[in-house]
C-alpha cells in the first residue's frame, strides 16, 4: 500500500466534492461488546481525531443477530434509519449480497484505484459472492485448540501444531482423570455446542457444508452437513461425552471456558477471538498452548469466522465517499496492527505481521501467532472459503439441536441426516424469497 495513498484519496475526494469546510457525519453499527467493543470504539475515536472533515458516529446494536434484524427492519421501512456502514457476521454474507442494499466493496476499490491483491486471500475469498467482493473482513478469526501445557507434560504427550481427530481422541483419553468410582475429575476435552465447530471440521477435512461447492460455484440449494467428516466429528464427540472423557457444557461458551480455566478440562476448542479472555481467566494457574484445528484424514484449511463491514447504498455521494474513507482507514497497516494486538484477531491486508509492533506482541505472547500461521498454511479453495447460503442463522440452530441429540445418544449420522431435511426446507424458503 503506498504510504501517500490514503492522503491522496482524501484530497481527491474532498477536492472534487468541494467539502473542505463542511464536516460529514456517517453512522456505523457494530456488534462488538466488552473488550472487543472497547477496541472498536478506540478505532472510531482515532479516525475522528485524525482529520476534521468526517465524523463517524458509532452505535453498539447488540448481538450479530440483533444487528442484522435491525438492518432488515430499516430496509423494510424504506431504508429510513439505516447506517452508512454496518458490521455483519460471516454467515450473513449471502443475505447482504442478495439484499441489494450493499455497495460492493470491490466496486469502490476499483473506482478509487485500491489494489485488491493487498487483501489476505482467505478473508477476500470468504466475502466474495458471485465473483465480486462485497464486504471488508473486519474481525476475522478461526477455531483453534487450547491446551493445558502442564497437563500435557505430566501425561507425557508432546505438543505439536497439527492434530488429526484420532490424535485428539487419544490425547483426550490420556488426559482424563477419574476417581475410584469412575467420576470424572478432569475432562480430557471440552467443546461448546456450536454448529461452527462442525462447519469448520468439514472445511478443514476438505468437505463442503452446503452443495454447489459451498455455494461458491452456484447458489446453494441444499445442505451437506451430513458429510463423512462431520459425522465422524460428531460421533467422536458424542462417544467421548458418554464415556466421561469430554464435558458437555451446553451452548454457553463461557461455561466451557470456565471449566478449562479452572483446570477441569485439559483441552478445549474455541475461537482465536477467545484467546485474550481465556488467558485472563487462566491467569497463573498453568501455561496455555494453542494449536491448529483438527481434521479427519488430511488437513485442508479452516474458513474465517467473525464478521465484515459493509457500505450501505442510497446515501448522497459525499456520505458514501466519507464511509469509504473510513473503510480505507481500517485497512491502513498501522491501524490493522493496533486492532490485532488489542483483540487477537488476524490482519486482513498483507504485511501487517511484519511490523515491529506486531512482531514484538507476538514474541510476548506466541499463542497469538497460531491463528495467523493456520491461515497462512491453509489451502485456498471452495472448501476453506466456507459455506455461502441464505437462512444460515436458522440452519445453525438446527445443527446445534442435532448435536444435542447426538450427545444424548442418537447416532450422529441419523441426527445430522434428520437435521438436513429441516435445514433444506429453510434454505428452499430463503431461495424462493429472493430474486434468482
Amino acid at each position: 500500500m503506498k504510504k501517500h495513498g490514503f492522503g491522496l484519496l482524501v484530497g481527491v475526494v474532498l477536492g472534487s466534492l468541494g467539502l473542505a469546510q463542511q464536516r460529514v457525519t456517517i453512522d456505523f453499527w457494530h456488534s462488538m461488546g466488552g473488550v472487543l467493543g472497547e477496541a472498536t470504539e478506540a478505532l472510531v475515536k482515532d479516525f475522528n481525531a485524525a482529520q476534521n472533515r468526517i465524523t463517524v458516529r458509532s452505535q453498539f446494536v447488540g448481538s450479530y443477530d440483533e444487528g442484522l434484524n435491525k438492518l432488515q427492519a430499516a430496509l423494510r421501512a424504506g431504508g429510513q434509519g439505516r447506517p452508512h456502514v454496518i458490521q455483519v457476521y460471516d454467515i450473513g454474507a449471502r443475505f447482504m449480497a442478495d439484499s441489494g442494499a450493499v455497495i460492493p466493496l470491490e466496486d469502490l476499490a476499483r473506482a478509487n484505484n485500491f489494489d485488491l491483491s493487498q487483501f489476505v486471500p482467505q478473508p477476500r475469498n470468504y466475502y466474495t459472492v458471485d465473483g465480486k467482493l462485497y464486504g471488508l473482513a473486519f474481525n476475522s478469526s478461526n477455531p483453534i485448540l487450547y491446551f493445558n501445557a502442564r497437563a500435557l507434560e505430566e501425561a507425557g504427550i508432546p505438543y505439536r501444531n497439527t492434530w488429526s481427530l484420532a490424535d485428539l481422541e487419544t490425547a483426550a483419553r490420556r488426559l482424563t482423570v477419574k476417581d475410584a468410582s469412575g467420576k470424572t475429575l478432569r475432562y480430557g476435552l471440552s467443546i461448546p455446542i456450536d454448529s461452527w465447530f462442525v462447519e469448520q471440521f468439514s472445511y478443514n477435512s476438505g468437505q463442503f457444508f452446503c452443495n454447489n461447492e459451498n455455494g461458491r460455484k452456484a447458489r446453494a440449494t441444499e445442505v451437506t452437513f451430513n458429510n463423512p467428516a462431520a459425522v465422524a466429528f460428531l460421533d467422536t464427540w458424542a462417544r467421548l461425552v458418554r464415556e466421561g472423557v469430554a464435558a458437555n457444557t451446553g451452548r454457553n461458551w463461557a461455561d466451557s471456558q470456565s471449566l478449562f480455566a479452572q483446570g477441569q478440562a485439559a483441552i478445549a476448542i474455541y475461537s482465536t477471538a477467545s484467546l485474550t479472555g481465556v488467558l485472563r481467566q487462566v491467569g497463573n494457574r498453568f501455561q496455555v498452548r494453542t494449536a491448529f484445528y483438527p481434521y479427519l484424514q488430511e488437513r485442508n484449511g479452516t474458513a474465517i469466522g467473525g464478521a465484515a463491514v459493509y457500505l450501505i447504498r442510497g446515501f448522497p455521494e459525499a456520505e458514501t465517499q466519507a464511509a469509504w474513507e473510513f473503510i480505507r482507514f481500517l485497512l491502513r497497516p498501522e491501524i490493522q496492527a493496533k486492532w490485532i494486538i488489542g483483540t487477537g484477531y488476524f490482519p486482513v491486508v498483507r504485511g501487517v505481521t511484519e511490523l515491529p509492533s506486531v512482531r514484538q506482541a507476538y514474541v510476548r505472547q506466541p499463542n497469538y501467532t497460531t491463528a495467523v500461521r493456520q491461515l497462512e498454511t491453509s489451502k485456498v479453495n471452495n472448501a476453506s472459503a466456507g459455506c455461502l447460503m441464505g437462512g444460515f442463522t436458522e440452519i445453525r440452530q438446527i445443527v446445534q439441536s442435532a448435536i444435542e441429540e447426538a450427545l444424548r445418544g442418537k447416532p450422529a449420522q441419523q441426527a445430522l441426516s434428520e437435521a438436513k431435511g429441516r435445514a433444506d426446507a429453510v434454505l428452499a424458503r430463503y431461495n424462493a424469497s429472493v430474486r434468482q
